[in-house]
């Protein structure tokens, strides 16, 4: 059976959109968590000119400072992870004409956190294993060269890196391809840790191109929809941001930053159900 087509792709995942659209954005906004502590932070961060001069933070400018960093390292990855899971298995309900149940897409964001966490560093293994077959070689010899150095040894590896970091981009670049689908493996078909990773790899095998297409061309549509409506509100509130707070650059800085914050969570919110049903439909697709 051929793979669905690009133009459907979007249509079907447009079509569902709508039609679940608040169940999906009931899922989706708990990512709102995240623009929550930052725009705490942010009050309490240090202003810019602050930041730029030799001053020593008051108690809480630091306590800003390290709730930003807590958002931005903890918060957000833990939120965002727990939010692809939920809303994966929501959507997967819903495409398959059951009754969509929103309380049990949360709890399974919680029942296949740490398996879904597992399959996700195995993916970032195997791409960290990638950088290493193409720069292992040059960093080696480089390495090899501080304790002789050796003039031609110089040159030689010189070359390795260049071409080292060539291969590291396109074993990368594919495998990331090859790879897309293991969490998808699991929430959708139960195919646990290593399992996962081998189940994407068999389901992307002869289809690269096609594949990759059809998960880059519905993303950078949906993504265009997105950055218009963000720079077209963007404009307007930076507008009125800068009619209050007239010349005092540090209270617009401020503003500015907490707002940009805010929209672009927002956007998440809106764009994430769009970007996995997309994804969902396409692992179908491949299945069949």
């Amino acid at each position: 059976m051929p793979i669905i087509s690009i133009g459907e792709l979007i249509d079907r995942s447009w079509d569902h959109y709508r039609r679940d659209f608040v169940d999906l954005l009931s899922v989706s906004s708990w990512i709102l968590i995240v623009a929550i502590f930052e725009i705490a932070a942010f009050f309490l961060y240090p202003y810019a000119s602050k930041l730029a001069s030799t001053s020593s933070l008051t108690m809480s400018e630091t306590i800003g400072v390290g709730l930003y960093a807590f958002s931005t390292w903890v918060v957000a990855p833990i939120l965002g992870l727990w939010a692809f899971i939920a809303l994966t298995r929501l959507i997967r309900a819903q495409l398959s004409l059951k009754r969509s149940n929103i309380r049990e897409a949360m709890i399974d964001g919680k029942r296949y956190f740490l398996k879904t966490l597992l399959v996700t560093l195995f993916i970032f293994g195997i791409l960290l294993a990638a950088i290493g077959i193409g720069l292992g070689p040059g960093i080696l010899l480089t390495l090899i060269n501080l304790t002789f150095n050796i003039p031609a040894l110089n040159i030689v590896s010189s070359i390795l890196l260049v071409i080292g970091i060539v291969v590291s981009i396109i074993l990368a670049f594919r495998w990331s391809v090859h790879y897309y689908f293991a969490p998808y493996a699991l929430l959708l078909d139960g195919v646990e840790g290593k399992a996962a990773v081998i189940a994407s790899q068999k389901l992307t095998e002869g289809h690269f191109w096609k594949i990759l297409l059809r998960l880059v061309v519905p993303k950078l549509v949906f993504i265009l929809m997105g950055i218009m409506a963000m720079a077209v509100v963007g404009f307007v509130f930076n507008a009125i941001i800068a009619v209050f707070t007239g010349l005092n650059i540090d209270l617009q800085v401020r503003l500015g930053t907490i707002f940009t914050s805010i929209l672009s969570t927002v956007v998440a919110v809106f764009l994430n159900p769009l970007l996995i049903t997309a994804d969902l439909l396409l692992y179908q697709s491949l299945k069949r």
